[in-house]
């Protein structure tokens, strides 16, 4: 997926695919397991809002640099993953395994990752955690947080954003 934008003022742009991701066809993600390529997460409040603050994974269990198994509600996610301070080149930094061991890898030029366990959002008829929401963007709240990476766009400097997704069975 390639999505760019250009502007003839200097505005803000950070646009995310808000695809919800069950590599098993069953009922919930139970089983599936995670791996990402970030040190850094954001905290946030009770309005799922960042806080500002730029924290470790190193010892919490917003630790995801080795593949483990997702829990419902352990931890609760709806939280950035910081992969860079800046957009940089398209580079693999996500694999999601079904407990089929149909694989996800993703790639992304994207700076962060907005992981959502869709705890408070379902469809009609359909339980919650239905899917793992999974979204290549730029960090949530940048205009209200100077240590963020910017999310500004002028005419001479266009957006660009590029992911991909690619699927086998794991070995």
């Amino acid at each position: 997926m390639q999505i760019d934008g250009t502007t003839d003022a200097t505005t803000c742009m950070n646009f995310a695919s808000h695809i919800y991701w069950n590599l098993d066809g069953s009922e919930t993600w139970d089983g599936h397991a995670l791996r990402l390529a970030a040190d850094h997460y954001l905290p946030i409040d009770d309005r799922t809002c960042p806080t500002g603050e730029i924290a470790a994974v190193d010892g919490t269990d917003m630790d995801f640099r080795t593949s483990r198994k997702l829990a419902k509600g352990a931890p609760a996610l709806d939280h950035n993953f910081c992969l860079s301070h800046e957009a940089t080149d398209l580079r693999d930094v996500l694999w999601l395994t079904g407990a089929s061991g149909i694989q996800m890898t993703l790639a992304t030029t994207e700076p962060g990752m907005q992981i959502h366990d869709a705890a408070g959002s379902h469809r009609p008829g359909k339980p919650v955690y239905e899917g793992l929401v999974i979204e290549p963007q730029h960090w949530p709240d940048a205009p209200n947080n100077s240590r963020f990476p910017s999310i500004k766009v002028t005419p001479d400097k266009a957006y660009h954003q590029v992911t991909q997704w690619r699927f086998e069975r794991a070995p």
